[in-house]
């Protein structure tokens, strides 16, 4: 075998060696999760309160329906609150984020079609809008402030 043969060789056994643990790990930003903790909340639930947010209020019946049902099963970002894809129209999505204690309905501050990642036990969320770099926030209970960018990988 010649030499560029024999390290053509080596780098291949050396990727398929490697791809499989590669494959099954997760993006570096996973890690961000877990900077901004929060405690998930287990007590009582509350209604929802459509009215208090302009696309919540503008809900079908149909659609209201399934908010409600998505509130009973609990939280799934920041300890307190349920973030839920509601329509906004024909082939429109918006994310409502719905504080389980309280009912109240808050607005995420991103674009419609938007589609987002989160955990119940962290306020870290990030957001993806075809077209655009990922962008990430962290929640403070009152507001979504700008976080450092997502590391992709």
């Amino acid at each position: 075998m010649t030499r560029l043969t024999r390290a053509a060789a080596a780098c291949v056994l050396a990727l398929a060696v490697a791809s499989p643990a590669l494959a099954c790990m997760p993006p570096q930003h996973m890690a961000d999760f877990g900077k901004y903790p929060a405690e998930v909340y287990t007590g009582a639930k509350k209604d929802v309160d459509f009215a208090s947010h302009p696309v919540a209020a503008a809900l079908s019946a149909a659609d209201r329906e399934r908010v409600t049902k998505a509130v009973e099963a609990g939280p799934n970002f920041a300890g307190t609150y349920r973030i839920i894809y509601a329509t906004c129209g024909e082939k429109c999505s918006a994310l409502l984020m719905v504080n389980v204690a309280t009912g109240k309905v808050i607005g995420v501050p991103v674009e419609k079609n938007s589609y987002a990642n989160f955990r119940a036990n962290s306020r870290y969320l990030i957001v993806r809008t075809a077209g655009q770099p990922a962008r990430s926030f962290v929640f403070d209970g009152g507001e979504f402030k700008p976080a450092e960018a997502p590391s992709e990988s």
